[in-house]
């Protein structure tokens, strides 16, 4: 008679649950399955037959430079409230000397951090369109980093001798840890406030922001609560001002009249989504915007954005100095005061804020804020 061990029980009845869920739901996504069955993402990948996802070797630098030979991909990133959803072609991926951080820029644009990687796979699905193929990445607790899908301008032959390079012959067995928690938020009495305001007004590029946020021992959000309305501006609180739908009008909510105006005047922005392993950047213009119950959705050609409205508890416009003067951003926060979508004016190092964007922000404060 065949033994099974606890572990592999407990594997085999998750299975099953999640087998009878896509009974139930079969348009539901493995992700939102995760969640409602309480377990990881790559937990759920796992319960597919092996040949429907083969393990990678966990050569995440040298997979992603590879990437560029195959030209056209579309690579999505996402944290629990935001889809952000890339179709293009790798350029240039270059990674630091540590092999820590990557970085590609042009129509992909990310900035990767490797110490996050833990577990990549090629994935084989049906779908609705035929087989779909793609290599999904995940970090330590089994939750999706990245994925990059095959698209039909994709060279299929290149794309099938690069990821067989990288195949593992002898896969080991992920070991999922235990979720990421949220990092506590600073309780704002033991702040120096002045001293924070100080460091503000004397910051001199954006990517220092970070920097001044750990020599303060303050979270991000926490540091607008305290720096002023002159440089951070909370625009809308989610959970209070925009709780009733049915008696709000969706002109006057945050981000519908943002988006709504980026998409009248194609006012070229900046997108950021991110997560601990990757942040993932959209530039252009936001063209046809497309709200759905809770979900605001931008539906462009080679970009796509799906932002849960219901999970952004807080909306601000922050100003920061920089030596091409001040840059101003639009932040979304959700209810653990975690950063989940910013959005800049379109810009390149060395140029000033563009004009147009700084009006459509004051115009939408005046708007919300009055």
């Amino acid at each position: 008679m065949t033994q099974t061990t606890p572990g592999e029980t407990h594997f085999s009845a998750l299975c099953e649950r999640w087998a009878e869920l896509r009974q139930e739901q079969p348009q539901l996504r493995i992700r939102n399955a995760a969640q409602q069955l309480q377990v990881s993402e790559l937990e759920l990948l796992l319960c597919r037959s092996a040949e429907t996802r083969l393990a990678l070797r966990p050569e995440f630098p040298a997979l992603l430079q590879a990437m560029e030979a195959v030209g056209e991909v579309m690579v999505l990133a996402r944290n629990e409230a935001v889809v952000h959803e890339v179709t293009g072609q790798f350029k240039d991926f270059t990674t630091s000397s540590s092999g820590a951080m990557g970085l590609a820029l042009g129509q992909i644009d990310v900035r990767v951090f490797f110490n996050q990687w833990r577990y990549g796979f090629r994935v084989f699905e049906e779908v609705r369109s035929g087989l779909r193929e793609s290599l999904q990445f995940f970090d330590g607790a089994g939750q999706a980093i990245q994925k990059i899908y095959r698209t039909d301008n994709t060279d299929g032959v290149i794309w099938a001798a690069m990821v067989g390079r990288f195949i593992d012959p002898e896969p080991v067995a992920p070991v999922i840890a235990p979720p990421r928690q949220p990092a506590s938020r600073t309780a704002p009495e033991n702040i120096d406030a002045e001293s924070l305001r100080d460091g503000w007004l004397n910051l001199r590029d954006v990517h220092h922001f970070n920097a001044l946020l750990k020599r303060h021992s303050v979270d991000r959000l926490t540091a607008l609560e305290l720096v002023g309305n002159e440089h951070a501006r909370l625009l809308q609180a989610s959970a209070t001002v925009a709780s009733d739908k049915k008696t709000t009008a969706p002109e006057s909510l945050m981000p519908d009249l943002l988006f709504h105006r980026l998409s009248q005047s194609h006012c070229p922005v900046m997108v950021f989504v991110g997560n601990p392993g990757l942040v993932q950047i959209f530039t252009g213009s936001l063209n046809k915007i497309v709200p759905i119950k809770d979900w605001l959705n931008v539906l462009d050609p080679g970009f796509n954005l799906h932002a849960n409205t219901a999970l952004i508890h807080q909306w601000w416009r922050v100003r920061r100095p920089s030596s091409d003067g001040i840059v101003t951003s639009i932040e979304g926060y959700d209810a653990r005061g975690e950063l989940v979508i910013t959005l800049f004016g379109a810009r390149k190092p060395g140029q000033p804020e563009n004009a147009d964007w700084r009006t459509e922000i004051e115009t939408l404060e005046d708007a919300l804020c009055g």
